[in-house]
């Protein structure tokens, strides 16, 4: 009884990375697909070469930060009080991820303003 049950986990592994494979296959052929169109319309295709702008480096690092606490303080409410398991991680995750986004917007504000 144990031998289908067995292959379970290997199917699903198997179709996990196939499809992790196959999605990263049609994402680098369609951009490659995008490039050679630009170049026979004589454009050039520098326009995908972004870089990363310092400031969205600095947004996300103080989401995922956020987003980190929130688990932390989360965990801490599930052990220490009677709330039911798990109600405070989603609450805690919005919350802390708005407040990063909120005092990273005010601090943009505020270097514009300097810059002035």
């Amino acid at each position: 009884m144990d031998g289908p049950l067995v292959l379970v986990p290997i199917i699903g592994t198997l179709s996990f990375f196939g499809c992790l494979g196959f999605v990263l296959y049609l994402y680098f052929k369609t951009r490659h697909k995008e490039r050679m169109t630009l170049i026979e319309h004589g454009m050039d295709a520098t326009i995908f070469n972004s870089n990363r702008n310092q400031r969205d480096i600095l947004k996300w690092g103080m989401v995922v930060f956020a987003i980190g606490l929130a688990l932390f303080g989360g965990h801490f409410l599930e052990e220490y009080t009677t709330m039911d398991d798990g109600a405070g991680y989603f609450a805690l995750i919005f919350t802390f991820g708005g407040i990063a986004l909120l005092l990273f917007y005010r601090r943009m504000q505020s270097f514009e303003e300097s810059e002035i």
